[in-house]
């Protein structure tokens, strides 16, 4: 298939394993499949070679059929980065008493770092590719946050609610998240939302069809593209600076 020409995965390195992942979700997106991981771990088996293709055949069943073990597993090998419990098959169920359950204690969270750099934006559209801009204001001590683009907003899946990546003092819906983290060998910049006790990552698209190129951050993206059109996914990395 013609479009999926560059769509390759020889297990080469950790940034290699993280843009096949997700060019692999873009096109399950773009199919409507994004629910449906027999349908994507399908769609996904053809294009592993090489290195990637003999770790793939080494995989149990349960993990080859299903595209969130898969990924979690790509992740595990090709990046470093641990599979959650919830993602790791088990050959047969805990044996646990009716009056006592084991419960592992929390890691503590991860320390908070400071670091100086800016932040790159790729786009599949060339003319969403460039730096993250944030207007100084005042030399205050400023923290770039996710805001709900209108008050009253809140991050609920099924909606196509939207939020903006915005200074913490500038007057926009009520704030979304302030944690950001970077991941793997392309510096991947992420942001585990939280409102109303919910938490998910935070997916990022570009308005290309706008002068400015301003990113929102949906709630639902599926739901976001379903209402709004002239959106391109774009991921954020973060460059070190001295």
């Amino acid at each position: 298939i013609a479009e999926d020409v560059g769509l390759r995965f020889a297990g080469e390195s950790a940034e290699e394993a993280e843009d096949f992942i997700q060019a692999v979700n873009k096109r399950a997106y773009a199919a409507g499949k994004h629910k449906d991981n027999a349908w994507i771990a399908d769609f996904a088996y053809p294009f592993f070679s090489r290195k990637a293709l003999r770790w793939y055949d080494n995989l149990d069943e349960a993990t080859q059929n299903d595209w969130k073990l898969l990924r979690s597993a790509i992740l595990a090998e090709f990046t470093g980065q641990q599979p959650t419990p919830s993602a790791v098959p088990s050959a047969a169920p805990a044996v646990t008493s009716a009056s006592w359950r084991y419960t592992p204690a929390a890691p503590p969270p991860p320390a908070l770092v400071k670091m100086t750099g800016r932040i790159r934006v790729d786009c599949e559209e060339p003319n969403g590719r460039g730096y993250l801009a944030i207007p100084k204001k005042g030399g205050e001590e400023e923290r770039l946050v996710i805001k709900a683009y209108s008050k009253g907003e809140t991050l609920s899946s099924g909606t196509s609610s939207y939020g903006l990546i915005t200074r913490s003092s500038t007057e926009r819906g009520s704030q979304w998240s302030s944690t950001w983290s970077v991941k793997g060998d392309s510096n991947l910049l992420t942001s585990s939302l939280q409102a109303d006790g919910r938490q998910c990552d935070a997916q990022f698209v570009i308005d290309t069809d706008t002068p400015g190129n301003i990113i929102h951050v949906p709630a639902d993206l599926h739901q976001f593209w379903a209402q709004y059109n002239g959106y391109a996914l774009a991921t954020l990395h973060f460059e070190p600076m001295s």
